[in-house]
């Protein structure tokens, strides 16, 4: 029988202009340009939901709006939920399938003007076999990513 496994990329990040994370066409196109970049193919394209914002929560931790974007893929699916007036979001893409997890992270941070992330790289495995890996890493806020200013 088959195992399974997957590749699973988890990016939790701060950007630069929280107008980015307010516009759905824009974060739409980021999830079309992965697709393509990365090679998936889509089951369904993608779709933006609004989380309607809360005045009385702004003052605390609790969820203050923002948009849900998530599209499915043939081996799983991407999803980013992003809060505009935080300047915050927190994207996974998750395939069975092996995919560039440099270029899609390479990507995210330029389209989105990211200036601060954590960044998982899981490789999901069959509980019938041996785990594989987990790999996380921290960049710091002054590091410089490919396409940001100095």
């Amino acid at each position: 029988m088959k195992s399974i496994s997957g590749r699973h990329l988890i990016i939790d990040a701060y950007v630069r202009d929280g107008a980015v994370l307010d516009d759905p066409n824009r974060l739409c196109d980021l999830l079309d340009e992965l697709v393509e970049t990365l090679g998936m193919r889509y089951l369904q394209r993608p779709t933006a939901i609004r989380v309607p914002t809360d005045a009385a929560a702004l003052a605390t931790n609790a969820d203050d709006g923002g948009w849900s974007v998530i599209c499915q893929i043939t081996t799983s699916h991407i999803a980013l939920h992003g809060w505009p007036q935080r300047k915050a979001f927190m994207m996974d893409i998750f395939s069975c399938l092996d995919y560039d997890v440099d270029a899609a992270r390479h990507l995210v941070c330029e389209r989105l003007g990211v200036t601060e992330l954590n960044v998982h790289d899981i490789r999901r495995s069959d509980p019938r076999g041996a785990p594989q890996a987990l790999r996380g890493e921290r960049a710091s806020p002054t590091e410089r990513r490919p396409g940001a200013a100095a």
